[in-house]
This record gives C-alpha cells, structure tokens and sequence, in this order.
C-alpha cells in the first residue's frame, strides 16, 4: 500500500477488525478503524419511530425474516436473478456506509478509514468480520482485501432452507463489500468468497480485487454490479 503522497509504508498488513468496548472518541482526534463503536452511534426516537446513524434511517428486523425474504426471492425469481438481486442490496448498503463514515468522522491513515468497513458490518449483526490482508495503491490501481467471515447471517439462513450450494452464497456480504471498497477506492473492485459455509466449507473467507482480476469466474457477479461501475465512469 501507498499513503496519499505516495510513501509506502508497508507492503502488507495486518489489520485486527473489532476490538470489544472501543475507546471514547476525542472530538478532533483522528480515529483508527477500531476506535468506532456503532452502539454510541445509533440515535433512537420512539416519538417519530426514527432509528437513525447519523444522515442514514436504519431499520431493524429479525433474520428469520430476510432469511424467508431471501428464499422467496431465490424460488420466485431463480438462482440467478436473486443472486443478482441481493449482491446489488448488499452493495448499496455498503456504498452507503462508507459514505456515511467518510463524511461524519476524521481516520488517523486511510487505512484505518477501509478498515472501519468490517468493523460497522460487525456491529450491525450481520456477521463477524476479521480482515487478514490489505495492499492497495491507487496510482497503479492496485487492490487486494482479504479476511474472514464468521457466523454470516446469510449462510445460517440459506442453509435453514436448502442443501449445501456449489457456489458462494453469501450475496449481500460479497455485495456490501464490494460497495464499501468501490466508495472507499473510486473505481470497481468485487469481492468473491474462496470459502462459504454455504457450501460446505467451514468458515467464510472474502477476497477483494478489480473485476478483471477475477476473469471468467466473477463475470456472473460483475454483471449484476455494472451499472454502479458505470456511474463511476460519469
């Protein structure tokens, strides 16, 4: 990876995602990825039933039922177009709190800003997230994100309703990641999971990269998230 001016720091590094009872923020001090604690965030209103971060409403409902939303999609639709579907749910969920982060807090490095991706998506009970390995540099666009999922929500909630799949089936993470890294990086990146509990493997890893470092095998997932590519390109 390469700061902004261009001095790299470290070639590879390892982040640690979620760090149980972060520290109180000091106004003014820039924050690293693990000073963030959504639970001192969330503003709730039970005279507007408004449950708001920040400029975002947050709605709040139980597994079961995005996981039974989720099976009528994939038996209504087909494989194919709920894969599509829910990669592109997950990705403007993504975008979304990226933008939200960069807007309303100030990070020490721009790494700790990337890295406070896995740790919202941790406290919003969607799964437990760890990265692993983060390279990046944007004057070459070069991009490379990897970590695991633990205790996806998506995967328990597929499994709930059918066989292990050939495929990963983690959509709306693979599709809120890959809104996340695209907001934080400025040109399209996909993530694909290597392994998915889903599919019989016994934990969920993630790795982000450019679409065509993918080739043949995120064709089906990049055609799903093209048209947010293109407004990129605008």
């Amino acid at each position: 990876m390469k700061e902004a001016d261009g001095t790299p720091p470290e070639s590879k590094q390892d982040v640690q995602a979620v760090s149980a009872g972060a520290p109180d923020i000091v106004p003014g001090t820039p924050m690293t990825a693990t000073d963030f604690d959504l639970s001192r965030e969330i503003r709730f209103n039970v005279d507007t039933g408004l449950t708001v971060f920040r400029n975002s409403r947050l709605v709040i409902f139980d597994a079961n039922a995005i996981g039974l939303l989720r099976q009528n999609l994939i038996e209504t639709l087909g494989y194919p177009k709920a894969r599509a579907f829910l990669l592109r749910f997950g990705y403007q969920n993504g975008y979304s709190d990226f933008l939200q982060m960069k807007l309303n807090y100030e990070f020490a490095t721009e790494m700790d800003l990337l890295a406070s991706g896995p740790v919202i998506h941790t406290y919003e009970g969607i799964v437990q997230a760890t990265p692993r390995e983060i390279q990046f540099d944007r004057k070459t666009g070069e991009f490379y994100f990897t970590g695991v999922w633990t205790n996806s929500y998506e995967a328990e909630q597929n499994l709930s309703f059918n066989h292990h799949a050939d495929e990963p089936v983690c959509w709306t993470l693979m599709g809120y990641a890959s809104g996340w890294c695209t907001a934080f990086f400025g040109s399209p990146l996909l993530a694909i999971e290597p392994l998915c509990v889903g599919k019989g493997d016994d934990h969920c890893e993630w790795k982000i990269q450019p679409p065509e470092k993918w080739g043949a095998k995120g064709e089906k997932y990049a055609e799903a998230l093209s048209d947010f590519w293109e407004v990129l390109k605008a």
